[in-house]
């Protein structure tokens, strides 16, 4: 099977306890699963990932995060493999910025009972590969100075971070042969994802 075609229609992987989790592009009709793992996401967990307290996701916003091009906003979500209709686990995205294409903005989300399961890593690292494939050479994430769990791993990883304007702006390098990866732990285990990815 060819490389870029797999990664870029989904599959499934284990998780570190051996769990397997569907991953693949998001959909237009993926708006309820969207819902409902929103509802499924903490309110410290929706503020990190919105910078503000929702308490619901307006179909505006939902119709946004469906809607997607997979070249210029590409977006992917975790969904749970052995359970009925496949709740949705996490999702990840970027979005190229306009003045600057070969950059884009991320984001990643997990819901809270699927932290520290390796989930989150695996969702980067699926957007770190196709940024690689669509010749985007930097991953900026924006990360609020009360999410030091996030700024401390993008660090790890690699990522220069400067204060802006009330967050930590986050620029993390493409390589497309994974050389920019720091000789650590972090950057081993995210180096294994990928391989992992084909």
């Amino acid at each position: 099977m060819e490389r870029t075609s797999e990664i870029e229609r989904g599959f499934t992987l284990p998780l570190q306890n051996g769990e397997p989790v569907d991953f693949r592009p998001v959909r237009p009709d993926d708006r309820q699963i969207i819902q409902e793992g929103f509802s499924a996401l903490s309110v410290k967990s929706r503020y990190f990932r919105f910078f503000t307290p929702l308490g619901k996701l307006s179909g505006e916003l939902l119709r946004y995060l469906t809607e997607v091009d997979q070249t210029s906003h590409v977006a992917w979500i975790a969904l749970a493999h052995d359970v009925p209709e496949h709740p949705g686990l996490g999702i990840a995205r970027f979005i190229r910025l306009k003045d600057q294409p070969d950059m884009a903005e991320f984001a990643v989300v997990v819901i809270d009972r699927y932290h520290q399961k390796g989930l989150g890593t695996f969702l980067t690292a699926i957007l770190y590969r196709l940024a690689s494939i669509k010749q985007i050479k930097t991953l900026r994430g924006y990360v609020l100075p009360e999410n030091d769990v996030m700024s401390h791993w993008l660090g790890r990883l690699g990522a220069a971070g400067e204060y802006d304007n009330g967050t930590y702006r986050m620029d993390l390098t493409v390589d497309g042969d994974f050389s920019g990866l720091p000789d650590n732990e972090t950057g081993w285990k995210f180096r294994e994802c990928l391989n992992r990815l084909g």
